[in-house]
């Protein structure tokens, strides 16, 4: 069975809604999954950075309303143009450990384009909101439309020469809050 395949015997069944069993794991300790996550993060071109980092973006970044009063101070004042700004902040819904993904779910008041058109993107995934699997992820997933981010834009088109931030931002930045 291919990758397709798998992925799709997990999600919910489109006519009776049924959601399928994930298959138990021992839960482990979130500092461990952080761990394993900022591994694979890593491998993938991407970092696990604290949010005192993204001091670095002020006044320079685009983010949504909804964002945490604590992150909005680190921030300062947003920039009116998304294609002028250093960073795109947004929430992330999970994180997934096993992967070093984030999950984002379109949810009225987030623009998508903060996380395609800034040459970093910096997802904030609440500390709780991880998982050990992609199993656990999917179990998790809202009806509305998700996708997961798998480090930084990447393409291996022309020669098979991989190159960075063609179709998105050059870096991926995952910040861990409360």
């Amino acid at each position: 069975m291919g990758d397709r395949e798998q992925i799709m015997k997990r999600l919910p069944d489109p006519k009776s809604g049924e959601r399928p069993t994930p298959a138990v794991r021992v839960r482990t300790p979130l500092e461990n999954l952080w761990q394993e996550f900022g591994e694979r993060l890593h491998a993938l071109g991407g970092r696990v950075r604290s949010l005192e980092s993204l001091g670095q973006f002020r006044d320079n970044a685009v983010f949504d309303e909804d964002l945490p009063e604590s992150v909005r101070e680190v921030l300062g004042s947003p920039v009116t143009d998304v294609w002028e700004a250093a960073a795109g902040v947004t929430l992330g819904d999970l994180a997934v450990a096993e992967t070093g993904s984030v999950l984002l779910a379109a949810l009225p008041g987030r623009s998508r384009l903060n996380s395609l058109a800034p040459p970093t993107h910096v997802v904030l995934v609440r500390q709780a909101d991880i998982v050990a699997s992609l199993d656990e992820a999917l179990a998790r997933l809202s009806r509305q439309t998700s996708v997961l981010v798998t480090g930084p834009s990447r393409t291996a088109d022309v020669e098979g020469v991989m190159v960075m931030g063609v179709h998105g931002p050059r870096s991926l930045w995952v910040v861990p809050i409360p």
